[in-house]
This record gives C-alpha cells, structure tokens and sequence, in this order.
C-alpha cells in the first residue's frame, strides 16, 4: 500500500472520530441511543473497514462495540464537585478501558496508557469545569477523545 493510500486512511479514521463525536454529542441532545448503541455501531463499522481495507481484522476488534456501548450508559451527573469528579473519572476510564481489544490486538500497550491517562482526565476536566464555548462543544470534545487514539491506532 502506498503512502499516500496510508494518508488518506488516516484522514478518513479522522472523519470516521469526528462522525462518533458528533454522535455522542447529540446523544446528549437527546436520544441517548445515539451515544449509547449508534456511535459504537459507527466506531465497530469503522474498524472493521480500515481493518479489512489493510489486512489486519481480528475479531476480537468487534468487542469494541458491546463493550463501547455499556461504557457510554454509564451516568456522569451529580450535584457536588467531587461526585461529579468521581463519575466523570469512573466514565472516562471505562470508555477507555472498553476499547481494550484494538490495544490487546496490536500490542499497542503504551497508547493504550496514554488513551486511559488523556480520556479519564478530559472526562473529569471538560465535564467538571467545562471551560469550552457550550455544551455541546464539550461533549463532542469527550467524544472525540475517546475515539481518537483507538482509531489511529489500527
């Protein structure tokens, strides 16, 4: 495969994470179901594709999206600074943990520290004091972070 195919990969995993940001975004909105089952639908798609695209599919990839889908129902709210801090952390963490298999399949394990480190502390900085323009900003913020080093990762 040519570098300038391996590009373009990489600019459509981008397109594929600002797709699953804006699906979790507006399963804030309203819907949950957007957040919950369709974005990790899209993200299970979208590895499936670039996998099979570079001859790399696994199975064990598609334990992303059951696991992706219990990690986004996790609530997040709370009325007191630190509960807010403790879930936001629990959610963060588990959205990062549920995407375990792509760093279990390429051996990834440094990424894999890193996407736990960066989504646990956007979860609680970003959902805690959200200091971006709105909400909705903030959410598609999370989301993408989630989605973002997984995806470049396989």
């Amino acid at each position: 495969m040519t570098e300038t195919t391996l590009q373009w990969i990489s600019v459509l995993k981008v397109l594929l994470v600002a797709g699953f940001a804006g699906l979790y975004g507006f399963g804030g909105v309203s819907g949950k179901w957007k957040r919950r089952i369709i974005a990790p639908v899209l993200f299970g798609i979208g590895i499936s594709g670039f996998t099979l695209w570079t001859s790399t599919f696994d199975w064990r990839l598609l334990l992303c999206v059951p696991f992706l889908s219990g990690a986004l129902s996790l609530g997040y709210g709370a009325s007191t600074t630190p509960e807010k801090i403790k879930k936001r952390a629990i959610a963060g963490s588990a959205a990062a943990v549920a995407l375990f298999p792509i760093f279990w399949v390429t051996g990834a394990w440094t990424l894999f520290a890193l996407h736990i480190l960066v989504s646990t502390a956007v979860s609680v900085v970003a959902g805690t004091w959200n200091q971006t323009s709105s909400a909705r900003t903030e959410e598609t913020l999370i989301g993408a972070v989630y989605a973002l080093i997984p995806m470049l990762t396989i």
